[in-house]
């Protein structure tokens, strides 16, 4: 990368090892990578059983194999919603269910 005279590069974000975060820093980082990859997951889950229901033709004996996709979508959305909110906004006091 280029520089102006008299003006070094600098990274906007200055990435920090592990020795350097404390040890709760680093847990939470973990944490939440998991809870990113299974919202991936969730996601990928949503988008595979929007196409199947979609592939489906109306009527007919698969009418009940679409309903289950229809119903499937709408709860995987509803778990997605869910566990975004409670890990991103949901602060740091523990909850119970």
């Amino acid at each position: 990368m280029a520089t102006t005279p008299g003006h070094d590069y600098r990274p906007v974000i200055e990435s920090r090892s592990d020795t350097e975060r404390s040890p709760d820093q680093v847990a939470r980082e973990a944490a939440l990578h998991e809870v990113e990859e299974t919202l991936l997951n969730i996601e990928q889950a949503i988008k595979r059983a929007d196409r199947g229901r979609k592939a489906i033709p109306g009527g007919g004996n698969e009418q009940n194999l679409k309903l289950c996709l229809d119903d499937a979508v709408e709860k995987l959305e509803a778990v997605r919603k869910e566990l975004f909110q409670s890990a991103y906004f949901g602060g740091d006091q523990q909850r119970l269910i």
